[in-house]
């Protein structure tokens, strides 16, 4: 089982094709035919924030027709959850998927357990299985790399008569029958590494596939089974395995693609669990994907677009791949739910935390995004749920202005709109936003007739207090000294009075 090469595109996939989830919102389960299909409900809730980014929220119920009781899943449910977390060296997915079996009338599974790690193409894991009476157990150990894959399985098996009648557990000598026509054929294990060579277009080779049985006692049997798979030609790995097999479905040129996005993930450990006592089915995992994935994921989009555009005529390409190789794409912090309930019949499906940042028209302050209405485009009836929410942040907030030629929300807050059973986004491309600083914020406050008011006696307090110090320091500063008159020469006094006659 190998968890990681199948999970490691899905990242580069979920990256590339999350924008065409819009288009297809809806085209489940709307048609009209003589059938009893599904019946779904969408909702999609685009938050536009003042930095001209969109925050992506999508939801959608369905419910469908109950299994009749004679094949009746009662207590079967499937819960499934992803999420990224952008941490300070690396990014992490951590995935759950967990099935509640429904009560067997026979308990034949006691316990399943698998552990594996993988990063890239290389990698190792067991797996282990218990059953009930009569107690027998499987193990199996696999390992990947770049140029191999390697499978060894295990097995002790016990008989009963009882407990398995009618299958080749039953007895040794239903066991020795089906083994001579499967594992004990060679016929047949030549017919199975065929079907695999053809199905990998040749660029396969199973070098090995085969098995052995002993019997310890009438009532079990010893079995190990081998499996080895190679690229076809020598110094060639998987990847250009991959690259070759789909060329002749337009896929050439995959190969540097498929690569980078190997590189993105730096490891991975899965676990899988079964308890016979709950009959519960639990598969864990942790992805470690490089610290600046968000970057690296736009990189191999616009690896992968550009090269599509250029097979088109110019003014010829689809918008919504032009929309998409100008929309930059943050994931680290998306996360999915999803829940189906065999017995009641309904199933949901939630996705938020992804972010868009799409080109838009007009100014920083007053700009419309008529590609993602485009790009959305038209959903079948009964329609989706569209809410544009006007987000918001320290110093701004954004407002939705629907012009009146546009078809209009049917309920609308203090900063949101929605339109019910919309089936063409499209018609939304003229709606404007408009970035407006917060009313409580000081941009705000600066800006209005009050602030303006209080900047003036500011300023006029600030000029007082600039001319009051002028005049405090004049006033402290010490006069100049008179200045005296001549003084008389040392020993000379005044000039005596004349004699009197």
């Amino acid at each position: 089982m190998n968890v990681s090469k199948r999970d490691t595109p899905r990242l580069l996939a979920s990256g590339l094709m999350l924008l065409a989830l819009f288009s297809s919102i809806g085209s489940f389960g709307h048609g009209q035919t003589s059938l009893t299909l599904p019946v779904q409900h969408d909702s999609l809730a685009l938050t536009i924030n003042p930095d001209r980014s969109v925050g992506v929220e999508w939801n959608t119920t369905s419910t469908f027709p109950v299994v009749p009781s004679s094949l009746s899943t009662s207590g079967y449910s499937i819960h499934s959850s992803s999420s990224f977390s952008q941490q300070s060296s690396d990014v992490l997915q951590t995935t759950t998927i967990r099935y509640q079996l429904p009560a067997p009338a026979i308990n034949i599974f006691n316990s399943i357990s698998l552990t594996g790690t993988q990063t890239g193409l290389t990698g190792s894991g067991s797996l282990t299985i218990t059953t009930n009476v009569p107690t027998s157990t499987i193990t199996a150990t696999y390992s990947t790399s770049p140029t191999q894959v390697k499978v060894n399985a295990t097995a002790q098996l016990n008989f009963s008569q009882s407990f398995f009648g009618g299958t080749l557990l039953a007895n040794q000598t239903a066991f020795q029958t089906a083994w001579s026509h499967t594992f004990g054929n060679m016929s047949w294990t030549d017919l199975i590494a065929n079907q695999i060579q053809n199905a990998t277009g040749h660029f396969v080779t199973v070098t090995a596939f085969n098995g052995t049985v002993t019997y310890p006692n009438t009532t079990s049997a010893s079995i190990k089974i081998g499996f080895v798979a190679i690229p076809s030609q020598s110094g060639t790995d998987f990847v250009t395995v991959l690259d070759n097999i789909l060329t002749p479905l337009g896929g050439s040129g995959l190969d540097p693609i498929i690569r980078s996005a190997l590189n993105l993930q730096t490891g991975e450990t899965v676990n899988l669990t079964y308890k016979g006592s709950t009959y519960t089915l639990t598969l864990q995992s942790t992805t470690t994907y490089v610290s600046d994935l968000d970057a690296q994921v736009n990189k191999l989009k616009e690896q992968y677009l550009q090269p599509l555009l250029a097979k088109f005529p110019a003014g010829t390409a689809p918008a919504s791949l032009l929309f998409l190789n100008a929309t930059s794409i943050t994931i680290s912090q998306m996360s999915t739910t999803s829940d189906l309930d065999l017995s009641a019949g309904t199933s949901s499906t939630s996705l938020k935390g992804l972010v868009l940042k799409p080109q838009t028209f007009g100014s920083n302050t007053n700009f419309t995004i008529p590609g993602l209405f485009q790009t959305v485009g038209k959903t079948p009836s009964p329609g989706v749920n569209f809410t544009l929410i006007g987000g918001s942040d320290a110093s701004n907030q954004v407002k939705i202005v629907v012009p009146a030629s546009t078809p209009q929300p049917s309920s609308t807050t203090s900063n949101s709109a929605t339109w019910t059973n919309l089936q063409d986004t499209s018609a939304l491309s003229a709606v404007e936003f408009q970035v407006q600083p917060l009313p409580n914020s000081l941009l705000a406050f600066l800006i209005s007739p009050a602030g303006i008011a209080v900047e003036a006696i500011v300023a006029i307090a600030i000029v007082a207090a600039v001319i009051l110090y002028v005049a405090k320091r004049r006033g402290a500063k010490t006069p100049l000294p008179m200045t005296p008159g001549p003084t008389p020469s040392p020993g000379l006094g005044p000039s005596p009075a004349p004699p009197t006659p």
